[in-house]
This record gives C-alpha cells, sequence and structure tokens, in this order.
C-alpha cells in the first residue's frame, strides 16, 4: 500500500510521487450511454452517491486510454464510469470499474485517489477511424468492443476538468468519500455517433456495464488523438453544517 508522505506526497514502490502529476501524452476513445436510473442505482450499491439523471435517464461513460510514460508509467486503462451528484456540488464523473494494465498505477490509483483500479490483460488497438479493446481477467473474458470513430472533427482543442466523485472500501482512503477533477485538454477530436459493436462476458464488471446500457449502441463517441493535463489530488468531502447553509 502507498503511504502518505506529507501534503500531496506520496511513497510507492520505492519511489516518491508528489501531486499533482502531468499527464504528459495519452490517447482516448469514450462512449456516452443511457440507462435508467434504478439500474445506475444498483450499480452504484451503498456508496455515499447517486445518479445523475437527464430527462429521466442516467449516464454513463465506457473508455478507453493508452498512457505513454509518465509519472505513473505507460499502461492501458479501460473505464465504466457513470455521472453522479454527491451530497452537494455539481455532478460529477465516478468510476465503478478501471482496470489497468500496470501494478504501479494500480496501487497509485488506489490509494491516491480511491480508483477502482484492478490488473487485466487488454489488447488495445487504434487505428485512424477505429478503436478496438478486449480485456481479460485472467482466463476470462470480460469484454471485447470496437468503437468506429466519429466523422465530424473539431478544429480546435478543448480544455475543461471535469469534477469528479471517488469512493472506496480499501486501500489507503478506504471508506472517505472523495472530490476531485479530471483534466481533460483534448486535442485532435472526432465526434459523432459511429458505429459500435461490444460482446459482453461472464464478469462482474460485464455485469455492470450491461446494467449501464453499454451493450446497445451509444449516444455519443468521443476519439482524442492527444489528452494531457495536470492530475491532482482528490479531497475528502466534508458536508458544511447546517447553520452554514442557510
Amino acid at each position: 500500500m502507498a503511504e502518505r508522505a506529507g501534503d500531496g506526497v506520496w511513497t510507492i514502490q520505492g519511489e516518491t510521487v508528489t501531486l499533482p502529476v502531468e499527464i504528459t501524452s495519452a490517447r482516448l476513445t469514450s462512449a456516452v450511454f443511457t440507462t435508467p436510473v434504478a439500474s445506475a442505482r444498483a450499480v452504484l450499491g451503498g456508496r455515499p452517491l447517486r445518479p445523475f439523471s437527464l430527462f429521466g435517464r442516467a449516464i454513463g461513460v465506457l473508455m478507453c486510454v493508452h498512457y505513454d510514460e509518465w509519472a505513473l508509467k505507460s499502461y492501458d486503462e479501460v473505464g465504466v464510469g457513470l455521472l453522479v451528484r454527491g451530497p452537494s456540488g455539481p455532478p460529477g464523473l465516478h468510476f465503478v470499474d478501471l482496470p489497468v494494465t500496470g501494478a504501479f498505477t494500480r496501487e497509485a490509483g488506489q490509494d491516491f485517489w480511491a480508483l477502482p483500479k484492478w490488473l487485466m490483460d487488454a489488447d488495445l488497438r487504434f487505428s485512424p477511424m477505429e478503436t478496438d479493446v478486449v480485456v481479460h481477467d485472467r482466463s476470462d473474458e470480460v469484454m471485447r468492443a470496437s468503437f468506429r470513430h466519429g466523422r465530424f472533427r473539431l478544429p480546435f482543442a478543448l480544455r475543461s476538468a471535469l469534477p469528479a466523485w471517488s469512493y472506496l472500501e480499501h486501500g489507503a482512503q478506504a471508506g472517505v468519500l472523495l472530490r476531485g477533477e479530471v483534466p481533460m485538454r483534448l486535442s485532435g477530436v472526432r465526434l459523432g455517433r459511429g458505429a459500435f459493436r461490444v460482446r459482453l462476458g461472464d464478469h462482474p464488471m460485464a455485469e455492470r456495464m450491461k446494467a449501464l446500457g453499454m451493450g446497445a449502441r451509444p449516444l455519443l463517441t468521443v476519439h482524442a488523438d492527444r489528452l494531457h493535463g495536470p492530475l491532482a489530488e482528490f479531497r475528502p468531502f466534508h458536508s458544511a453544517p447546517a447553520a452554514s447553509r442557510r
């Protein structure tokens, strides 16, 4: 387990990491899905969060990322996320699964940010117009999917910070609700509703994907040739006393 050495400073596997850390270069493909709010609520289980809904539907996000070498090494990542509301503040992204191909980033993700990272075997391939991914948990095939990139290419880069909520029952910050931001500095962006093919296996992650509507065609696909930006600490959320909210 990683250990906190100071404010924003952690020791992990014999190394010291100081937050924020800069994502120097990554490639991203993601898809947005909708699902009944009750299904999303069941996926959250006992977490102190609730689904964010739009027109009566909850919103899920499936993403595939390859990270070039940075503070957490080089690795592939597949995220299953849900837009949620916390006790207060704006909606944010919450990951229910975040398998990765590297042990260093798995430990860092669980302990620094309370993210549900676990070790997978993956085959993640990006081509100019398509992204293909296969995820295995040891000998079990979890999922395989193919995303066709959208036809509309943005002529400019996107810069924003997406609010995020995280919560784990294990790790260095077990049982603590954290709030932070995910950097979204994207260039070479393609948007659309491209073709999507998916096959889900018999695995808990696949069951959560089904519940979040990820067995059907997505509402939107997003591909970025480059993702970069600083990833800072997520801070424990402490609700304000009732008197201060009056």
